[in-house]
Order: C-alpha cells, then sequence, then structure tokens
C-alpha cells in the first residue's frame, strides 16, 4: 500500500500520562528487581550486588552488576520506553524483548530511579528518569541528577566495566514511612526477605551455573525446585517437541520419610507450601517465568505435592 498520499497527524503519547500507566503494569518487588536482573544477565554479568538501605521514606535500593557496561548513546537508548523490537531476531541468551523491563519495573515501584554505566575504557556515566520532572514539563526527557552523585559513581568506578541501576523515592513500598518507626522497618525488611528468596528461585539455574548475586553483602543461595541429587527422587524422561526445541521433564519428589527435616522444609519453597509449589515450572533461557502452577489444567490437591513437572523454552518460542 502506498501510504504517502494519505493525509497525516501526529499523535504523540501525553508523556505523564504513559508513565503512570507503566506504573499500573502489577509489579511487586521481587518481580521488579528479578526484571532488572534479566538486563544483568543479558549483560553477560558474573556478579551482581544488591543494596537495600533502609532510611524511612529516603531508603535506596540499588542493582549493581559487572557486566559489559554501556556507553552514553546506548546508556540513552536503554532508557528509552520500547527500547527493541520484539519482532527482531535475537541473542539466544537474551531474556529481554520489547525494550520496556527495565522502565516498567523501576516506575512500578519508584518516582524516580538512575541507570549509571561504564562500558570498558570509558567513564561512568548516568542518566534519570523523575516523574516528577516529566509531570511539570509534560516531555520525554532524561535529566543528568541523583542525590549523592559521588557515592553512587565511586561504586562502578571500582569496576572495569558494569550497570547499576538505583530507585531513590520509593512511593510504593516506602511512602511517608519514618526511619524510627519499627513496624515500618519490620514491613520494609519482611519484603526484602521474600525478594531474596524469590530470586533464589528463579535465577537458581544461573546460580548453580556460577552467578553469584548477593544481597546487602550476603551471597543468594539457589532453591531447586526438583531437589536433583536427593535420594528417592524419580523423574521421568525428557520429552522433546518443536525439533527439539521444548523439552518437558517430569518429576516425582522423595516422599518425607526419605529426606531430612531441614530438606523438607527447604522443599516447602518461597510460598512457604508443598501444595502451592506442584505443577508446572516454565522457563525461558533457564529463567524461571512460572512457578508452581497447573496452567488450569487440574486443580491443586495434597496427592499431587510431589509433583513437579519442569518446560524448557527457548526465547524463539515467546
Amino acid at each position: 500500500m502506498d501510504y504517502s498520499k494519505f493525509k497525516k497527524a501526529k499523535a504523540i503519547p501525553e508523556a505523564s500520562s504513559m508513565i503512570e500507566t507503566f506504573r499500573a503494569i502489577g509489579y511487586t518487588l521481587d518481580t521488579a528487581v528479578a526484571d532488572i536482573i534479566d538486563n544483568s544477565i543479558s549483560a553477560e554479568a558474573k556478579n551482581i550486588w544488591i543494596d537495600a538501605e533502609w532510611k524511612g521514606k529516603d531508603t535506596t535500593i540499588s542493582i549493581l552488576d559487572d557486566g559489559i557496561g554501556m556507553n552514553n548513546d546506548n546508556l540513552i537508548k536503554a532508557m528509552r520506553p520500547g527500547s527493541k523490537n520484539a519482532k527482531e531476531t535475537r541473542p539466544k541468551k537474551d531474556l529481554g524483548r520489547f525494550g520496556l523491563g527495565l522502565k516498567t519495573a523501576s516506575f512500578s515501584q519508584t518516582r524516580k530511579f538512575t541507570v549509571i554505566s561504564k562500558a570498558y575504557d570509558y567513564r561512568a556515566i548516568y542518566w534519570s528518569w523523575d516523574l516528577d520532572f516529566v509531570n511539570e514539563t509534560g516531555s520525554w526527557d532524561l535529566i543528568q541528577w541523583i542525590p549523592n552523585e559521588s557515592d553512587w559513581l565511586k561504586k562502578i568506578e571500582a569496576l572495569k566495566s558494569g550497570t547499576m541501576v538505583v530507585w531513590w523515592d520509593i512511593d510504593r513500598l516506602i511512602k511517608d514511612s519514618e526511619v524510627d518507626n519499627e513496624k515500618d522497618q519490620s514491613k520494609f525488611l519482611k519484603v526484602i526477605a521474600s525478594t531474596k528468596y524469590h530470586l533464589s528461585m528463579v535465577f537458581h539455574r544461573y546460580i548453580d551455573d556460577g552467578l553469584k548475586i548477593y544481597f546487602n553483602g550476603r551471597l543468594i543461595e539457589s532453591w531447586d525446585p526438583f531437589m536433583l541429587g536427593s535420594k528417592g527422587l524419580q523423574t521421568t524422561a525428557e520429552t522433546l517437541l518443536e525439533n527439539k526445541a521444548i523439552g518437558i521433564k517430569g518429576f516425582v519428589l522423595p516422599h518425607r520419610s526419605k529426606i531430612t527435616s531441614q530438606n523438607y522444609d527447604r522443599g516447602k519453597g518461597p510460598k512457604d507450601s508443598w501444595t502451592a509449589h506442584q505443577g508446572f515450572y516454565v522457563y525461558r533461557n533457564n529463567r524461571l517465568l512460572v512457578a508452581g502452577d497447573w496452567l488450569g489444567l487440574f486443580k491443586r490437591v495434597i496427592h499431587y505435592d510431589l509433583c513437579r513437572i519442569r518446560i524448557d523454552l527457548p526465547n524463539s518460542f515467546d
């Protein structure tokens, strides 16, 4: 079709309304942090450091990696909503798709966030999204400002290359919180503990392959839903589909009588329930997308508590 003959009019989205829409996608803190880590893995990071510093309403959360980093042009592109074409062929290990994860995950938790990056042989550079500034100007403009700039830059300058995402003004989680309020702090620490457990499950295969994720200085251990190597574990032969691109494998976990009480409690997983963790585990490029769900095929009943089924998908089957 020849579009040149048609009359045209621009319909540019109103900036503040669009970004407020990004905030309503439905992330929790744990899923938002996991989306940031996806970018770190795609950037070939070997180490990831997550730091959550409680300061009441001034609390900050940062995610730093030692991946390949970005120069100024690439960083601005990464900060742009929809920075990827979903139809483009991606590298097999790429965990992103639409170029929205960094932005939607961050905006779901905070009104202001900064990405600082350093490519090899480059100095660190940074840009920030500030929703209050966007509302005031109505424009899609980044700003180059972050509180305590030198402290953040010092952290990334210590690496040969890498990227750090800093969330500051985390209104969804700690709005109006007081630094000396024990109830506010307890609520925050509970969410942080849940996030650590979530990451141990979502990235367990990467952690087992050598990725190191630190949370406030402590190394996160992987949580393997299939208890591989345990005495009494039963497995089915793997079924391969779509020219061996998709793999499906079943696991019947050991009966309680065959494992220690410690391993039994660990088998309950982040949801602290064997029943809640039965079902399908769907992975894309070894990254867990769905954890313990029958996908509408069966009901949860106690008789299936030991049944967990692994489905492996490549990113080409999104």
